[in-house]
């Protein structure tokens, strides 16, 4: 386990899923883990409470970040109750409505991409604000993104862009020794992939070299690496986390 203690942690989307098991595992690391959630309290205490019976520290904090004023509020609230910020986990997003390009509306596609674009991107300015020197950032994407296929357009390319901020900010940010780097998980469970028919969730284990789905503490594991003291040397970069699938 990577040494993470006094370290403060946001994680954006931190109440289910690949979040929570991101902000678990940075907490039991010994960060001081912001569990940031939309709109299931209920599910971020849980998380909270999860990481304070391990022996951490931890708060939820309400935001919708396709909302920059919340944005704002969440990493103002951090600073007010940490007084500093060390690690950014960007976690959440929406798939939002799966479709053909042809029967895209406008309504689809800033749904996807004020919270996944839009939202990361004033995230990374926050981050760049009230960062300490050191820090770590780390972009979720997802391999739509390198396996592209019909009717996931604007999902995946929501997601692209996320790995393009990945890369302008790791220029950015690298003169203060803070890395930022994306990790792209294949299909995963429990998550948002979770909704997906059972049929096609199998066809998706099958095309992993370990013929199962991943799960979020797979991914928490790398994220977890990529912010500790050990990836120093790790920024601008995308790591897969999908099982050595090739679809």
């Amino acid at each position: 386990m990577a040494d993470l203690s006094g370290k403060v942690a946001i994680v954006t989307g931190g109440s289910r899923g690949i979040g929570r098991g991101i902000a678990e595992r940075l907490g039991r690391d010994g960060a001081y883990v912001v569990v940031n959630y939309s709109g299931s309290e209920q599910d971020a205490n849980q998380v909270v409470d999860a990481i304070s019976d391990a022996g951490g520290k931890s708060v939820s904090i309400q935001g919708d970040l396709s909302k920059v004023a919340d944005i704002h509020t969440l990493f103002a609230k951090t600073i007010d109750y940490f007084g500093k910020l060390d690690i950014l986990v960007n976690n959440a997003g929406i798939a939002g409505a799966h479709g053909s390009i042809e029967k895209t509306t406008v309504e689809d596609y800033e749904q996807v991409f004020n919270l996944n674009v839009r939202g990361v991107l004033f995230s990374l300015q926050e981050a760049a604000k009230h960062m300490a020197n050191g820090g770590r950032i780390v972009n979720i994407s997802s391999t739509t993104t390198l396996y592209p296929s019909a009717r996931t357009a604007v999902y995946a390319a929501s997601k692209a862009a996320v790995k393009l901020l990945t890369q302008v900010m790791a220029q950015e940010v690298g003169d203060r020794d803070i890395t930022v780097n994306t990790v792209t998980p294949g299909p995963t469970v429990p998550g948002m992939f979770g909704r997906l028919s059972p049929e096609y969730q199998q066809q998706a284990a099958a095309s992993s070299l370990f013929n199962r789905l991943g799960t979020p503490q797979d991914i928490a594991d790398v994220v977890a690496f990529l912010v500790s003291e050990e990836a120093r040397w790790i920024t601008g970069e995308e790591i897969c986390a999908n099982g050595g699938a090739k679809s």
